[in-house]
Formats: structure tokens, C-alpha cells, sequence
């Protein structure tokens, strides 16, 4: 995983929107309070906790991929960031007030990832993990599912599929899910530095990745304009909340 998330950090950093304020607000009204201990898990370059760092709580990361966090040094000097897995926390128990995760439990082992938060987690404390993911008739998922479908594969998918019974099976309490929609939007240029960040992508192309990039790029300026034309999304945010 780390390898993978080292050669695209660049991107990656350069690229990703962050997630609407109201994923933050739910955490507000589910029992975030000012100075909270937090825990990024899977952490990237920071841009989950970046606007819990921007609000003064006091943040630890850890990811896997040394790139990633040297991006999130950079932007969030007041930060801790180290490297870790989210299936063995490098912390002791009863450490935090609050864990987080995003876009991030697809890709691990979701079990134990799961003992991981409860063990780290101070009695009371509050776990967020979340996933966002563009709406089915969002344009732009139109056009890059289209793009891969034209190269003769079937679009990957992004987040987490099947369910999350890891979650609802943990030893945590007050279990809920919310669902935020979103309407944002980026230039074209970013939006493709965004495609090139996907991991799923390299994986489901292979050497015909860089194919399906100009196919898209060239999708979206018929649809959009020449230049850096904006391209507008939708989103939808999946948010699992708990308390210890």
C-alpha cells in the first residue's frame, strides 16, 4: 500500500477537495469538544484532520507512506505525523479522545483495524470514518466510466463495497450513519490530477492507464470547454460514527 501511495503523493496532494464542512459539524453534534486528542488514521497528507488542525485540537497522524506525511508536515507544521498501519496504532490504550478515517478502511484490514480504534480510544471517545464517493448521474463519473468502458474494462469502483459489518460488529456503542450530499467543484486540470492520484485505476488498467487519462481529459473538454474549464461534482459522504 505504501509504495503505491509514495509514487502518487504528488498528485495526491496537489488534487484532493477535502469533504464538506457538515462531516465536521456531525462530529461537533456527536460529542467533539475543543481540545480533543485526535487520531488520523490512514492520514495521507492531512487532508481530513487539515480543518481540525485549522480549529487548534491536537492532531496525530499516521499513514504508511512516508511521501504522503511528508506532504502533511509541510501544510500542518503544528501536527504530529508518523508512520503506522491502522491495523497496529503505534500508541497505547486509552490514548485518544477521538479517531478518524478517511477513504482508508477499503484498503485495510477492516477487523483489525476496528480493535485497533477501540483499544486506543479513552473511555467516552468518539470514532468517525468516513468515505465520499461521486453520485451515480455526477457528469464527470458518467464520462470516466465511459472512458474505461470504451478501453474495454469495467470502471472501478471506489470506497468501500458490501458493507461495513466490521464496524457494527466492534465493541463500540451509540453506532449511527449519516449521509451528506456535496456540490462542489474543481478546474479540469485538477479534476485529471485527481484521476492520475487513483490507485484503483493503475491497478484496473495497467499499461493502458495513461490511455484512459487522455480518453477522459478529452471527454471532459467536450463536455466542459477548452482551457482549464470548471468542472462541477457531486458527492455523496457515507460518515459511520461511535462512541467507546
Amino acid at each position: 500500500m505504501s509504495s503505491a501511495y509514495d509514487n502518487l503523493a504528488g498528485d495526491y496532494d496537489s488534487s484532493r477537495l477535502g469533504y464538506a464542512d457538515e462531516v465536521y459539524d456531525l462530529l461537533v453534534s456527536f460529542g467533539l469538544r475543543p481540545g480533543a486528542r485526535v487520531l488520523d488514521i490512514g492520514c495521507g497528507t492531512g487532508l481530513a484532520s487539515g480543518p481540525l488542525i485549522d480549529n487548534h485540537f491536537d492532531v496525530t497522524g499516521i499513514d504508511p507512506s512516508e511521501s504522503m506525511l511528508e506532504h502533511a508536515r509541510r501544510h500542518f507544521p503544528s501536527a504530529t505525523w508518523r508512520t503506522g498501519r491502522a491495523e497496529a496504532v503505534p500508541f497505547a490504550e486509552d490514548t485518544f479522545d477521538v479517531a478518524i478515517s478517511a477513504q482508508v478502511f477499503h484498503k485495510v484490514d477492516r477487523t483489525a483495524a476496528m480493535e485497533e480504534i477501540v483499544r486506543v480510544l479513552k473511555p467516552g471517545g468518539i470514532t468517525a470514518i468516513w468515505w465520499k464517493h461521486l453520485m451515480g448521474d455526477d457528469a464527470a463519473k458518467v464520462l470516466r466510466d465511459e472512458a474505461a468502458r470504451e478501453l474495454g474494462f469495467d470502471p472501478p469502483q471506489s470506497g468501500l463495497a458490501g458493507g461495513f459489518t466490521e464496524f457494527y460488529g466492534s465493541a463500540l456503542r451509540e453506532q449511527i450513519v449519516r449521509v451528506v450530499p456535496w456540490r462542489t467543484g474543481t478546474t479540469l486540470s485538477r479534476y485529471m490530477r485527481y484521476e492520475r492520484s487513483r490507485e484503483n485505476i493503475r491497478e484496473t488498467l495497467g499499461g493502458r492507464a495513461e490511455e484512459y487519462f487522455s480518453l477522459l481529459e478529452s471527454k471532459l473538454h467536450d463536455r466542459y470547454g477548452t482551457g482549464d474549464a470548471f468542472v462541477p461534482l457531486l458527492y455523496t459522504h457515507y460518515v459511520y460514527l461511535a462512541k467507546k
